[in-house]
């Protein structure tokens, strides 16, 4: 095989397959690096005052805060819906000074509550300060869960997956199919120059 379109062949066969992952690992690299639920904890049901761990948002964009309902085994679940979520929330960075607050004194419904939404300087620690006003009436056992959520939307990153999973079998795949067409064409090379050379026996 001469050397210039084995060359060109394999030079090819590179470029396809960095093509082909280079969509892939940006996206994992983008799910790696950043958190998209930087707050996530329990809140008790009883009446209270009650302050999260500190946390951090990374992501340059809007965050929902959200109430979220799960079962023992750690299932979603609906809310009750005869049960009312008197509270008020307040978010503040590591000086105290609040970033964002809020009130819910509505009647539940579905297995998740939608407190607000806000935008934090990228890199902020904050911490959360939630003031249940009265008791929540929810099943024995079950847990409600504080959940501070980027507002990226995760079923966008679940198609981007799937359609750059498909991107990289077949532009990847091109190039591996080529790389192993010059394997094989690189070991068959020798073993024919070294058949034409055997003496034919009289």
């Amino acid at each position: 095989m001469k050397k210039w379109p084995w060359r060109i062949l394999l030079i090819l066969a590179i470029l396809l397959i960095i093509l082909g992952v280079a969509p892939m690992a940006a996206l994992l690299w983008h799910g790696w690096m950043h958190n998209f639920q930087p707050l996530s904890m329990q809140l008790p049901t009883a009446k209270g005052e009650y302050t999260s761990a500190e946390f951090k948002t990374d992501l340059d964009e809007g965050y929902m805060v959200q109430l979220e309902l799960m079962d023992q085994t750690h299932r979603s679940i609906g809310l009750n819906p005869d049960a009312v979520i008197d509270l008020d929330w307040q978010i503040v960075d590591a000086n105290s000074a609040v970033i964002a607050k809020g009130v819910q004194d509505a009647p539940t419904g579905g297995n998740e509550v939608n407190f607000g939404e806000y935008k934090p300087r990228r890199g902020t620690h904050q911490r959360m300060i939630v003031n249940v006003h009265q008791d929540i009436a929810e099943p024995a056992g079950s847990t409600l869960t504080l959940q501070v959520n980027s507002e990226e939307d995760p079923e966008a990153a679940g198609f981007a997956f799937v359609v750059f999973s498909r991107w990289m079998m077949i532009m990847s795949g091109a190039g591996a199919v080529i790389l192993l067409a010059l394997l094989i064409a690189k070991i068959v090379r020798p073993i024919r120059g070294i058949s034409s050379k055997t003496p034919q026996t009289p």
